[in-house]
């Protein structure tokens, strides 16, 4: 069954609708939590969340799998094989999910052996939270495969119009529990039954769509399971990398300077994991079309394609990391009431750090990965990850949270500039000049004009209340768009004229 333009172009849409929505969401419900909570309280919650995160690696990339056995059946016209299917990995889910429970039971009741918990009055609420937590998410994990399924059936549209319902549901709970003073377990309790209603509903959606869908275990076939790591083990390393490198730094600040610190560095790596998701949905249609060229041998628009989406991804990533650097102190202080100078310095390094990522590497990422050199950036994945770890214990030591911030930025510049800019160059067969000449120098010149722009704006518009802060921002964004034009993309504008 083939899906139609128009289908998918509004399913992109939705997809946009949905990020929009849960960003807004998540803004206002950090700063009525962050505002509203005792700070250790505060980062307990993000620590949790940080903990918890590491069960997506137990599902070892299963889901990609899922996603594209689904598609299968259904292009192929063989929905029976859906009940097989779902009866094979709700059995894999459900083992996965015990492994979790066992984890959070036994984290619950040594907590204070792993963390430092400043008030210990709260030892035995923090415990109690965790272990609910920690079910709840179980419980959550074991449905979780089923919005996979609806991914590989093209079921998009319903599947955000569920996330966002239950984005919206869960921020309303959570700010009735700040209004209603509830401790922290009732939190816990109120985020893991929404998330397993969630994920419940991906279910009831899918029984609808695949009427004789069956669950039975005389379906269940682990051979299928295991073929099937094959496939799933290179985007499982490649994600196991990632959730080390963006959620390791909260447990590791919590287990040396102390939990209070998790909360304000967790609202840190917040705006550049906002700037990440706004810069990087352009990869998708980027990695299919390398696919394609790379299938025809054709390294000449291999070159050209790189050059130009690092052209498009750049744009996009400057034109938002300038205002959000310049202004993060107002931008932090105004949305949270924020000034703390640690706080402040981690956001910008972070910032950096991720700018770097998505400028210099991601992009290049999407084409390597789709022309076979997955076990190389599985390999280089590990290498950044292990890294990571080691700088962030160390630095953390001597420098607080900002040394975690500086052990993310380190690896990320010596593998941009001595593994993705010259592999991905060289296997494209792109020339070192044409990319300097081409890419990097239009990019120089418009982010370092466009950021002392940026500085010299603040002495005439002080940034201290909402309104300034956008004017500011949008001031940026135009400067930066209208050189960036003229500068890079002068060939297309001349084409144009």
């Amino acid at each position: 069954m083939s899906v139609d333009k128009k289908h998918m172009m509004s399913a992109t849409l939705s997809n946009y609708i949905h990020l929009i929505i849960k960003i807004l969401v998540s803004l206002v419900l950090v700063r009525i939590m962050f505002l509203g909570m005792p700070q250790e309280s505060y980062g307990f919650w993000a620590l949790l969340w940080s903990i918890f995160g590491y069960s997506v690696l137990l599902e070892f990339g299963l889901g990609v799998t899922i996603q594209k056995k689904s598609a299968e059946y259904m292009a192929s016209n063989e929905m029976h094989y859906i009940s097989a299917l779902f009866s094979t990995y709700f059995v894999v889910y459900f083992l996965i999910s015990l492994i979790i429970a066992s984890s959070a039971l036994f984290l619950s009741t040594n907590l204070e052996l792993f963390f430092v918990i400043a008030d210990t009055n709260k030892l035995d609420e923090y415990s109690l939270t965790l272990l609910i937590f920690g079910l709840g998410s179980a419980a959550a994990f074991s449905l979780g495969f089923s919005v996979e399924i609806l991914r590989g059936m093209h079921l998009l549209k319903i599947r955000n119009y569920i996330n966002t319902f239950f984005v919206v549901l869960n921020a309303f709970l959570l700010w009735q529990c700040i209004v209603w003073e509830q401790p922290l377990y009732i939190f816990a309790l109120a985020a893991v039954s929404v998330q397993f209603l969630n994920n419940l509903s991906f279910f009831i959606v899918l029984k609808l769509k695949v009427a004789d869908l069956k669950i039975s275990l005389n379906l269940v076939n682990f051979n299928d399971v295991r073929s099937s790591m094959k496939f799933s083990l290179s985007a499982y390393m490649v994600m196991f990398s990632n959730i080390i490198i963006f959620r390791t730094d909260q447990i590791i600040i919590s287990a040396i300077a102390g939990v209070s610190f998790a909360g304000v560095y967790q609202i840190a790596s917040r705006v550049a994991e906002l700037f990440r998701q706004f810069s990087t949905q352009f990869h998708e249609s980027l990695g299919t079309k390398a696919a394609m060229l790379n299938a025809g041998d054709d390294k000449t628009e291999l070159s050209n394609l790189l050059i130009h989406s690092n052209k498009i991804i750049s744009a996009i990533a400057t034109l938002l990391f300038v205002p959000a650097f310049i202004l993060i102190e107002p931008l932090l202080f105004l949305w949270l009431e924020l000034s703390d100078k640690q706080t402040v310095d981690s956001a910008k390094i972070l910032l950096i750090s991720m700018y770097i990522l998505v400028v210099f590497r991601s992009s290049m990422v999407q084409v390597l990965l789709m022309n076979g050199l997955h076990m190389q950036l599985m390999k280089v994945g590990l290498i950044e990850a292990f890294s990571n770890i080691v700088l962030s214990i160390v630095l953390v030591r001597e420098y607080g949270m900002i040394g975690a911030a500086i052990g993310t930025l380190i690896p990320n510049i010596v593998l941009a500039l001595f593994y993705n800019i010259p592999v991905s160059l060289k296997y494209s067969c792109t020339c070192m000049k044409t990319y300097i000449k081409e890419y990097l120098i239009p990019l120089f010149i418009s982010f370092a004009s466009t950021l002392y722009i940026g500085y010299l704006l603040q002495d005439v518009i002080t940034p201290d209340s909402i309104l300034k802060l956008f004017a500011n921002g949008m001031i940026i964004v135009l400067f930066f768009t209208l050189l960036y034009a003229l500068l890079a993309f002068k060939k297309e504008l001349r084409s144009r004229f």
